[in-house]
């Protein structure tokens, strides 16, 4: 049977592909999982949604500076706001995310 080598790896549903502006998620910030990927180093956020599907939230410049300032546990609203482009011309993707480090559940 095929298996990570990572000790954080968890399954999850993408959720930050395909989407349109405005689209949100919300839930539990569960864990972080970093690893090599396909475009190099990725961060992956698990954010645990109220029905308790886990879904995997792919780093980007914008998200990996919010999410720094956030502790695991935390409940997190993400929405996605659109695209920019970067100082260095490349077309990126942003987001707000607000949180509650004072969530239990």
């Amino acid at each position: 049977m095929r298996k990570s080598a990572s000790v954080n790896y968890e399954k999850t549903t993408t959720w930050n592909t395909n989407l349109t502006i405005g689209d949100k998620l919300e839930g539990v910030y569960t864990s972080k999982d970093e690893f090599e990927g396909n475009f190099g180093h990725t961060t992956k956020y698990v954010i645990e949604a109220e029905d308790g599907t886990k879904y995997g939230v792919y780093g980007s410049a914008s998200l990996n500076r919010q999410f720094a300032k956030i502790p695991t546990g935390s409940y997190v609203w993400i929405e996605y706001t659109g695209e920019t482009t970067s100082q260095n011309g490349r077309i990126v993707k942003t987001y707000t995310v607000d949180f509650d480090d004072e969530y239990e559940k």
